[in-house]
């Protein structure tokens, strides 16, 4: 969601409208990462490097399903990157590897292999 100073300002001059706005959003991130843990602990391979080097979860169920963003929004920063963890890097790749091999078996066997 990518809201200005006026889109903010707009908001407030209506009572509760920030409120509901916000309570979305939130309901939305919470929707995204219980999407995106789903996704990865339904592979056994993903789930297990959820434990190792760099993420180190006690277990794959610790990890809620939270990706922290990679950049500023564009209207605030302009997009600069603002977190280069190799922890991220390393979530980001196992949701990008669980997402493609859901959408490599929604296109059925024969559209091409899955690697681990």
């Amino acid at each position: 969601m990518n809201l200005t100073e006026q889109d903010v300002r707009e908001l407030r001059k209506q009572p509760g409208d920030l409120v509901r706005l916000i309570k979305q959003a939130r309901t939305n991130a919470h929707a995204e990462n219980a999407r995106r843990r789903a996704l990865v602990l339904k592979h056994p391979d993903l789930a297990e490097r959820l434990t190792q080097p760099p993420i180190n979860h006690i277990t794959p169920q610790h990890w809620t399903g939270y990706v922290p963003p990679a950049h500023d929004p564009e209207n605030y920063g302009g997009g600069r990157p603002i977190n280069t963890s190799p922890i991220r890097a390393a979530l980001a790749a196992l949701v990008e590897e669980a997402e493609r091999r859901a959408s490599a078996a929604h296109r059925g066997p024969n559209a091409g292999t899955t690697a681990a």
